[in-house]
């Protein structure tokens, strides 16, 4: 069976033992005291490691050579083992003079003689003796007794001194140290100002381009285009049917006997029929002096077919005054029937790509865009090319045909800034005449755009945004009217300005009551009352 091993300090006092033993997950436990036993002398604490041990399902083993702890471990009945490796027994013990006075028992003050004499008498005898000792203590030896024979004995201890010392010199620092921060430096006010406003709102349409610049007075708004490409693909079984195949070749002799014919020339792609067969001449021949007699050149049936194979003789077709004679039989020929690209199967395969949609193509470009731009929708639009097969009409196919095209995706926006700028310009125009009025919220943030048309060299788009324009109120002369004021006096100074609704103040900490007196702990918000 395993065991826990509990290493005890000389610092660990008997509840620290205790919680180590009921701590451990086995059912035998050895403890190591140090070379200075401690408090493992007192029988008393030894007797409640047992009863722990006892109440929590567990055995103790003492691991010791002290002769006079062994004999303390023994009125316990813990028994006892000189290393981790000996076989543990409870040690024989004397008989023990129990002292009604002192509910210790230190063995160490013990004669070694004495612990050496065995008087063989049983265990439970020391264990009695224990057990009067722990009831007499509870009974006789009360709280009081013991602090009032430790004070009688006391010596000035100057450690002590020292500590509380220190510790009130510590607090009233760290008390001082709060005061000044909680009454300079910790008090802080937020004054929150609420201001009639009226709404000016900007409807118009504005040019777009990636060219332009920004310009109120033109109506023109420089615009942002992303581009994203992406590839699309159908595959088809090809169904047309053609004869393939190859041509049969041959020789043909020509020749003339007219004079006439000297210097005249029977053209490459004559055809010359033989035997019902159409054969094309693949050079041209030219009569001289010295070849009138007879030319030999090559000669490839008009079709393909095995049917033009072992064609010879005389064959017709030549000029008039000129014969052709096929020299040998002709070969090579030969026809099959093969399955082919046909124009219906490329007219079905381009309806099957068109009706393709890719969903995350208009996402990916917004996402390009990023936060710092507002898209407008309706600018998004695909072009695609030219559908390309993988085998050409007429080609034969042995497999799955592929019909590929490429999609290039577009999208407009307007930077945020770019926008904010041509708003600025706008609504400036409107309040111009009104030096009382200042703009809170140009509106760029929920701008709304219509009516997108392209245009050469462009876009044109509807831009509807709401600003909000109210009263000015000058931040700087706000925290000087309400530095160290209370809440009542502050509301009465500020509510007067035209314009202003209503003034609240949040103080902080919880105890602050009035506005600090240092302008930097002032902070000025403003909220929107809408009066239309």
């Amino acid at each position: 069976m395993n065991k826990d091993v509990l290493y005890i300090d000389v610092e660990d006092d008997i509840t620290t033992i205790i919680g180590k033993v009921k701590a451990s997950k086995s059912k035998i436990i050895a403890l190591v005291p140090p070379k200075r036993v401690g408090v493992l002398q007192s029988a008393v604490n030894l007797r409640l490691l047992t009863r722990t041990a006892e109440a929590n399902g567990k055995r103790i083993v003492l691991i010791t050579n002290d002769h006079a702890l062994a004999g303390l471990a023994a009125s316990a009945q813990i028994p006892v083992a000189k290393n981790l490796q000996s076989k543990p027994e409870i040690a024989e013990i004397p008989a023990l003079k129990v002292d009604d006075g002192d509910d210790i028992i230190d063995g160490r003050d013990l004669p070694v003689s004495e612990l050496q004499k065995s008087t063989k008498k049983p265990i439970s005898a020391g264990a009695a003796a224990v057990n009067a000792v722990i009831a007499e203590n509870d009974t006789k030896v009360t709280d009081a007794d013991k602090k009032a024979k430790a004070k009688k004995n006391a010596v000035p201890n100057f450690n002590v001194f020292r500590k509380k010392f220190v510790l009130i010199g510590g607090g009233a620092l760290i008390l001082t140290g709060f005061l000044v921060w909680a009454i300079w430096f910790a008090p802080r006010a937020t004054v929150i100002i609420t201001a009639k406003t009226t709404t000016v709102t900007v409807d118009e349409d504005v040019s777009l381009s990636t060219d332009a610049t920004t310009e109120t007075e033109k109506k023109t708004v420089k615009a942002l285009r992303q581009e994203q490409k992406q590839d699309i693909s159908v595959e088809f079984t090809a169904t047309g049917k053609k004869k393939v195949g190859e041509r049969a070749t041959g020789r043909v002799r020509i020749s003339t006997r007219d004079i006439d014919l000297l210097d005249k020339t029977v053209p490459a792609g004559t055809q010359l029929t033989a035997d019902g067969m159409v054969f094309t001449t693949n050079s041209a021949v030219t009569f001289t002096r010295q070849n009138y007699t007879g030319v030999t050149v090559a000669v490839t049936a008009l079709e393909i077919g095995d049917e033009y194979n072992g064609v010879s003789g005389r064959a017709t077709g030549a000029p008039e005054g000129v014969t052709a004679t096929l020299s040998e039989k002709t070969s090579g020929g030969s026809s099959r029937e093969a399955t082919v690209v046909s124009d219906v199967d490329i007219t079905k395969a381009i309806e099957a790509l068109d009706a393709q949609k890719d969903s995350t193509l208009k996402a990916k470009l917004e996402k390009a865009f990023g936060s710092s731009a507002m898209v407008i929708g309706e600018s998004y639009k695909e072009e695609r090319s030219t559908p390309t097969p993988s085998i050409a009409v007429g080609g034969e196919a042995s497999g799955a045909v592929t019909l590929k095209a490429t999609v290039t995706a577009s999208m407009l926006a307007i930077d945020n800034a770019d926008m904010e700028t041509y708003l600025k310009g706008r609504v400036g125009d409107e309040i111009k005449d009104k030096a009382s009025q200042k703009v809170y919220k140009y509106g760029a943030d929920k701008v709304k755009f219509t009516q997108y048309a392209e245009t050469e060299g462009g876009a044109k788009v509807r831009v509807t945004a709401n600003a909000v324009v109210g009263p000015t109120i000058d931040e700087s002369k706000a925290k000087e009217q309400s530095k160290g004021k209370s809440y009542g006096d502050i509301q009465g100074s500020l509510e007067s300005i035209e314009g202003v609704q209503d003034v609240d103040i949040k103080f902080s900490p919880f105890w602050v009551r009035t506005v600090p007196n240092d302008v930097k702990r002032i902070t000025i918000e403003f909220k929107l009352q809408d009066a239309n």
